[in-house]
């Protein structure tokens, strides 16, 4: 989930937003705060301390039972008295030491009877309520407003604002979701044009920058698979015309005299025909209209009989599972050769020959061949299978071929629905796997 969450651009762009309305609800909530705090003791607290002072003089000194009555019938309050005597218009009386503990823990408030002024604080919130604080004789006199708490509760509207932020932050997400969706589309056109599959294009759904990428992908893609047909065509090309010279140069060959030189000649034209003949080959199966010969046949039958017509003594033969498919053996033969030969020609250790085995794996038939090398460079595994490619940079004979073998092999087994793959240990040798659908 976190990882989706990081390649997300909408949902960044979404926290961004949370991020930035809580910010600014805070600093609005600060703001409004101390400019309400600032109008309280600035603006309002000179009618606060009128209106104790009025109350004061009505209460008396020292404070009256009879007066503390008559100010509460008339007004929204409750007198809380201590000192000589202590009592309440309240039927429940406040906590005396909760009251020092909140008034005189810093500047000592006091509102004198002759209207000197008062310190800033002589107010304070106890329980949601207003409550106000004077000094008379030895008393202390706590004024209770009983309809201040709507001045400290939340107020009403809170609630809708939060869900009107939240409303909007929704329809942001939304709205950025809707902006970015063509990425996707993108991001998995590219991934298809990338793995192979030049013939897709990404469909344009808006008229704006990522429109314009879109066309610039399908641009790109119609660039390569131009710039491929184009390989492809000049590859058929020259295959087809160097048959010919060499078809002449092995009916010369033919007249002349047996000799080393005529042996080595004759080596490079056979070898320069099956490279050809594989270029010819491979180009034909990567083609959209490949068309394969088709038959039932026992794929172990096929694998044993080219064991024993072309390596006996140099593979040994293992498990081989009966396996029945539609095949095209001629291909399936070619497939093999190369497989095997490529075995052959890289088991180093005399005591271990190369093996081929064909097994049932699940829904998948899969043949094996394994040679005991000297390994492969993991870096270059993914590498063996494209077109001209060498492990042996040198390209020396003796290392190997032209570098069309295993791409064909790989051209084959996916001409037929399956995948080859190849895995290699250091010192140990390299395994070739190639699985088919049991459908084939």
């Amino acid at each position: 989930m976190f990882s989706k969450f990081s390649h997300s651009l909408s949902a960044k762009l979404l926290l961004l937003f949370i991020c930035a309305g809580v910010v600014l609800l805070l600093l609005v909530g600060a703001i409004v705060g101390k400019g309400f705090a600032t109008h309280l003791k600035t603006s309002t607290q000179p009618f606060m301390q009128h209106y104790v002072e009025l109350m004061q003089t009505q209460l008396g000194s020292p404070p009256s039972r009879e007066s503390a009555r008559a100010i509460t019938e008339n007004s929204p309050v409750e007198i809380h008295v201590f000192g000589p005597e202590e009592w309440s218009t309240s039927l429940t009386p406040m906590d005396y030491q909760e009251l020092q503990q909140m008034f005189h823990s810093g500047e000592r408030n006091r509102i004198a009877n002759d209207g000197s002024e008062a310190p800033a604080n002589f107010f304070r919130n106890y329980r949601n309520r207003l409550l106000l604080h004077a000094e008379s004789d030895g008393y202390d006199i706590y004024y209770e407003i009983l309809q201040s708490n709507e001045l400290f509760s939340t107020p009403p509207y809170n609630k809708s604002l939060l869900l009107t932020i939240l409303g909007i932050l929704v329809l942001i997400y939304y709205a950025t979701k809707t902006l970015f969706r063509p990425i996707d589309e993108i991001q998995s056109g590219v991934k298809l044009i990338g793995s192979g599959n030049l013939n897709h294009r990404i469909s344009k759904r808006r008229d704006d920058q990522l429109g314009d990428l879109a066309d610039d992908v399908n641009a790109m893609a119609d660039d390569i698979k131009d710039m491929l047909e184009a390989k492809r065509q000049l590859l058929l090309g020259i295959s087809h015309e160097l048959r010919s010279p060499l078809t002449r140069s092995r009916v010369n060959l033919a007249l002349m005299d047996e000799s080393r030189s005529k042996s080595e000649v004759e080596k490079d034209i056979a070898s320069m025909e099956q490279m050809i003949t594989e270029l010819l080959e491979s180009e034909r199966l990567n083609s959209r209209h490949v068309s394969l010969n088709l038959e039932t046949a026992r794929l172990d039958q096929v694998i044993r009989d080219q064991v024993q017509a072309e390596f006996r003594g140099y593979i040994k033969v293992m498990q081989m599972d009966s396996v029945e498919a539609s095949i095209d053996v001629a291909r399936i033969k070619l497939l093999m050769r190369n497989l095997l030969s490529n075995a052959v020609k890289h088991s180093v250790d005399p005591q271990r020959r190369a093996t081929v085995s064909v097994l049932r794996e699940a829904e998948l038939n899969c043949i094996y061949v394994t040679d005991s090398g000297e390994g492969i460079d993991p870096e270059q595994i993914p590498h063996l299978t494209e077109p001209f490619f060498r492990a042996d940079p040198s390209r020396q004979r003796k290392t190997g071929g032209y570098g069309l073998g295993l791409h064909l092999c790989k051209v084959i087994v996916e001409a037929h629905g399956g995948k080859l793959s190849i895995t290699s240990e250091a010192d140990i040798g390299t395994k070739i796997r190639c699985a088919f659908p049991t459908k084939t």
